[in-house]
């Protein structure tokens, strides 16, 4: 498929002056992701000079790359090397063509749009000669990064070693009830988003064993995978788009066989019918609905597109008998059906006369068709994401029976922060559903015989990813308790995470004693989950995370485009950038980005408040496991614990040395130099986090936000800036 690459912009440049050459951030960020000799060929010498170059800067002996960098984090390594080099010495680096590097950046969760749509300008990366000031510079680095690793702990995991830590959660002492919801899925922690059904290595290490069996002891039914549907069924017309579609299709059977030895079912988040490039519509030009840039719908109104969606559902059914349903998106950021991205004034002249609600349900019925042409067991769940608020019953009504609505539980709740009115749109744990807007969406479903499901998020969201889940307890329980006493308008069953949030967490335990609809007590769950640790100074440690994460300033704005996820990584820069924050991306300097909605003042005042009251809760977690034989399972409510408060410190430091570098009128207390020396301090705390636990700084649509090289950079960084001041 001729997908193009984002655009370059040749007046966008970031600079890494921290590093004498180009060349050695290229070799910095990439020792240990990929080979020497990778290296070697993009910047134009050979693998030995690399080693002695690497050598120079106070890198350690070339280390043993992992393959998994490459099937697993390779969006750590594009995003690390997306200001340095062009596309072909990236795609050299990768080994990919440009095709599929295209590919990846449009279809593997929006990647395109978290590097910012464009393809910013690069410096010259190649190997020169340095000068003797460039030299000096080179030894001051190797003596800071020497340092470093001497002081910090050795690596005692590798990055994606998650087996061992679903371990620790294998077992709950929590029994799970006669369900409550009948269903109960989440997204996989480890999943990847790329080609995966036509690789049993990379289904397995995407479900690994460990973690379903953690799964089915915490009360989960189920898990979801994204899919296209033209890469998993015979596209009729364009049979190239296709290839390998059986292969796929036989990997998603052996998915489902896998699960269900452990209980659990295969839910399928379909946003369909994809649009397609332009030049696809050349040759079927009566299929094009509304055209967007360079990509057009494939129009509902045409039969033949209706019958590539239901033929499409119902071969997969077929060829997946075990298959547990689909849920759908029919209005997201994706470009889908003519309706998607234009419920105002119709964009195709041939759907004119379709409303959105219309629309909506017409694909909700399609998908239905096609499944229940096959099976009548698997479920078709109608997410009301990006409904607009006056279409949402509109839709309900139009859908066919055997098709449940599912709204996200925290959707339109208000919160005042500071005298900033904020409201939810999704994924938020500081405000906790349920919300009315979410319990009319129920309601309706019910009041027209569906079935009704509440989206939430329950071990961390985009508020802070970094982690695998933020142990602010208090919200997740209050959250579960409020929809079990919904009565009537309760939902039927729950999606719990969405790419983010399915580590096999102690909430999950907490989530799964609700399920056989009785009302627990939560100092009693904390007993059960945590024996080992001082019962009462535990729940208080609890009680301070859950208060001090309600101060969290939260707006969809802030939770896409802040710092928290990158914090301890995240560069200063001794000017302004220029650049904007990307969603989920990169956070750069853009604190007007970061702030959303919020006045200056309340953004810094509310992190400020919000890491006080963490650190606090961190001091009495501290009590109450202390001289104690810790378990595994409550070292790693340690490790996510400090590792929250070492962002969020982070994240009030970056906006305390943008108001001073940028000289705003905003009185911090601090001094530059004071932030620089404890950014290092916190660069260096989540580095030795890190060195013992592989889930810090990793989530699974993100790969790692950070890693060992990235956090050592942020103190040769903040060392560079200090020599400055």
């Amino acid at each position: 498929m001729n997908i193009p690459l984002p655009p370059l912009r040749e007046d966008k440049c970031l600079a890494v002056p921290h590093f004498p050459a180009p060349f050695q951030c290229v070799i910095f960020r990439n020792w240990g992701l990929v080979p020497a000799e990778r290296i070697a060929r993009v910047i134009g010498t050979d693998p030995e000079t690399v080693r002695r170059l690497a050598s120079d800067l106070g890198l350690p002996a070339e280390p043993a790359v992992s393959p998994d960098w490459l099937t697993k984090g390779y969006i750590t390594i594009i995003r690390a090397n997306w200001h340095l080099l062009d596309y072909d010495a990236l795609c050299d680096l990768l080994e990919w063509t440009p095709e599929h590097l295209a590919f990846i950046l449009r279809e593997d969760d929006f990647l395109e749009v978290k590097l910012g749509h464009f393809k910013p300008a690069v410096p010259d990366f190649r190997v020169r000669p340095l000068t003797e000031d460039e030299r000096r510079r080179t030894a001051e680095i190797c003596a800071v990064v020497t340092e470093t690793e001497a002081a910090l702990p050795p690596v005692t995991v590798q990055p994606f070693e998650f087996a061992p830590m679903f371990a620790l959660h294998s077992a709950s002492g929590i029994p799970v009830g006669q369900p409550k919801f009948e269903e109960r899925y989440c997204y996989s922690y480890c999943a990847l988003y790329g080609d995966t059904f036509r690789d049993r290595a990379l289904i397995d290490a995407s479900f690994p064993d460990e973690l379903l069996e953690a799964y089915r002891n915490t009360g989960v039914t189920g898990v979801w995978t994204h899919i296209v549907l033209y890469n998993m069924v015979n596209f009729p017309f364009a049979p190239e788009f296709s290839e390998g579609y059986g292969e796929r299709q036989r990997g998603m059977r052996y998915l489902t066989e896998k699960l269900a030895k452990y209980g659990l079912k295969l839910f399928v988040y379909f946003n369909e019918p994809r649009s397609m490039p332009m030049s696809f519509f050349e040759k079927h030009p009566e299929l094009l609905g509304w055209q967007n840039g360079a990509y057009g719908t494939l129009c509902l109104s045409e039969p033949a597109v209706r019958d590539y969606l239901k033929n499409g559902v119902a071969e997969l059914v077929r060829n997946v008998p075990l298959l547990g349903g689909f849920f759908t998106i029919t209005a997201s950021e994706n470009l889908t059906n003519c309706r998607s991205h234009a419920q105002g004034t119709p964009k195709c002249p041939k759907c004119a006369d379709i409303s959105p609600a219309e629309m909506f349900a017409l694909v909700n019925r399609l998908v239905r068709e096609g499944a229940s042409s096959v099976s009548d067991s698997v479920k078709v769940i109608a997410w009301s994401w990006g409904w607009l608020p006056e279409n949402m019953p509109k839709v309900i009504e139009h859908l066919p029976d055997g098709v449940a609505v599912m709204g996200v539980s925290e959707q339109a709740k208000q919160k005042v922060i500071g005298e900033t009115v904020t409201e939810v749109l999704d994924y938020s744990i500081s405000i906790e559903g349920p919300g009315e807007y979410a319990l009319s969406t129920w309601k309706h479903a019910h009041a027209n015989s569906l079935r009704g499901y509440a989206k939430m998020q329950v071990n961390n969201t985009w508020e802070l990813a970094a982690v695998p889940y933020i142990p602010a307890f208090e919200k997740p329980y209050r959250h579960i308790r409020g929809l079990v006493e919904a009565g009537e308008n309760a939902p039927d069953g729950l999606m719990l995470s969405w790419t983010l949030g399915g580590y096999p967490s102690p909430t999950l335990e907490i989530l799964s004693a609700f399920y056989g609809g009785e009302i627990p007590e939560l100092p009693d769950l904390y007993r059960t989950i945590f024996p080992d640790a001082d019962p009462d100074r535990l729940t208080e440690a609890f009680h301070l995370f859950s208060e001090a994460f309600d101060e969290y300033p939260f707006h969809i704005s802030c939770a896409y485009n802040g710092p928290q996820h990158y914090a301890p990584a995240n560069l200063l820069h001794e000017s302004p950038t220029g650049f904007t924050s990307t969603m989920v991306g990169y956070p750069y300097d853009h604190m007007d980005g970061w702030r959303g909605i919020f006045p200056p003042e309340t953004y810094v005042s509310q992190l400020k408040k919000l890491s006080d009251g963490w650190n606090d809760g961190l001091a009495v977690l501290r009590e109450a496991t202390a001289n104690r034989e810790l378990s595994s399972k409550l070292k790693e409510l340690i490790d996510c614990a400090e590792a929250c408060g070492c962002h969020f410190r982070s994240m009030y430091l970056q906006c305390a040395y943008v108001i001073l570098r940028d000289g705003r009128d905003y009185e911090t207390g601090l001094t530059i130099p004071e932030i620089l020396r404890e950014e290092e301090s916190i660069a260096f705390r989540t580095a030795a986090i890190a060195a013992h636990n592989p889930t810090i700084g990793y989530e699974s649509s993100n790969h790692y936000f950070y890693n060992r090289n990235s956090l050592v950079e942020k103190i040769v960084n903040c060392r560079y800036l200090a020599g400055n001041h």
